[in-house]
């Protein structure tokens, strides 16, 4: 099952805090202190402010017993954000974003292209509604101000109010709303994820020489998505039958999947924070087993379902509680109409 989460991750945490991957309209910084008038505002102000600002920097990224540190160009010029991360730890990586395009540059300069690639970065739930409803499903609260990187920043708690999310504390730049800290924490309080950054320069001039790949071309692999796939060529449509409230489905990321490997559909569900994954392959010999897993604060569960003569292996994968991609699973059905949510 961590082969599961590995490989649907694996863009995921590269850019998770990063590479959005993703898509709001811009707003004018000028007078941000004013416009973010509490704590809905301010979470507005930092989902924007991280597409609209030029910056360089550092960050760590902890999940679980893991940590890696990585460094981040990232330029907004003419509505188009370009960025690249490069991973400190390990394996040279990097990641590069121009657009919609996103490249993911391995050892030995291989790479692997994704066209018009899926939102991955912080709070990817956002994207899928604009962060709207928020508090009803979080409660937002100021809690303070500190420092980060050297910059004066707001503290916020956002507080998850069932079991089926998790909770998280933000720490925002006083200024731009620009996210500094975070910490992703569940019920119990304890830290799955921890994000920050070291070093981070806003307003950054960032060169084309910064956001190039600094390992040679040797092979690259193009994964475009598929044009004219009927309904003979996927699986039969699944739909979850059982939603928690406030989640709903993204219409433009229901496809056939290009990186998983076999005949495979995937859904994505935002609550306007945070996103999980349904992914529905016909059973092979490369399906996963039955069972969940868990790593850091991303959970996946996988069961298998007899339907008309088939077996069908639903997964589903996300930044949320066992319990939830647990019964979103069990709870899945073949019909074309959404679930309700609950």
């Amino acid at each position: 099952m961590k082969l599961v989460i590995r490989k649907v991750a694996v863009i995921r945490d590269g850019v998770r805090q990063w590479s959005l991957v993703w898509i709001l309209a811009l707003m004018s910084l000028t007078s941000a202190t004013a416009q973010a008038s509490g704590p809905q505002g301010w979470l507005q102000r930092m989902l924007e402010a991280r597409q609209e600002l030029s910056y360089r920097g550092a960050f760590i990224y902890s999940r679980g017993d893991e940590m890696s540190s990585m460094k981040v160009f990232h330029r907004t010029q003419n509505g188009v954000e370009r960025e690249r991360l490069v991973a400190m730890d390990g394996e040279m990586r990097e990641i590069i974003r121009d657009g919609d395009m996103l490249i993911c540059v391995f050892p030995g300069g291989k790479q692997v292209r994704l066209e018009q690639a899926a939102y991955t970065g912080p709070f990817p739930g956002a994207v899928l509604n604009g962060g709207s409803d928020v508090d009803s499903v979080y409660e937002l609260k100021m809690a303070g101000e500190e420092r980060v990187a050297g910059h004066d920043v707001l503290k916020m708690a956002v507080m998850a109010k069932d079991q089926y999310r998790y909770s998280y504390y933000l720490w925002l730049e006083k200024n731009s709303g620009m996210l500094l800290k975070s910490l992703l924490t569940n019920r119990k309080g304890e830290v799955l994820e921890h994000f920050q950054y070291t070093v981070l320069e806003l307003d950054a001039k960032v060169t084309d020489q910064e956001l190039a790949p600094s390992m040679p071309e040797t092979d690259a692999k193009a994964l475009e998505p598929k044009q004219g796939a009927t309904s003979e060529t996927l699986p039969e449509q699944w739909m979850p039958a059982w939603l928690p409230k406030g989640f709903s489905m993204s219409p433009n990321v229901t496809k056939r999947n290009d990186v998983m490997p076999g005949d495979m559909r995937t859904q994505v569900y935002g609550d306007g924070l945070t996103m999980f994954s349904i992914f529905v392959e016909e059973n092979s010999p490369q399906a996963m087993p039955e069972g969940a897993s868990r790593m850091g604060a991303t959970t996946a569960y996988s069961k298998h379902i007899k339907h008309g003569g088939m077996t069908y292996v639903i997964t589903v994968v996300g930044e949320v509680p066992i319990e939830t991609v647990k019964r979103v699973a069990d709870n899945m059905q073949s019909s074309p109409s959404a679930g309700d949510a609950s």
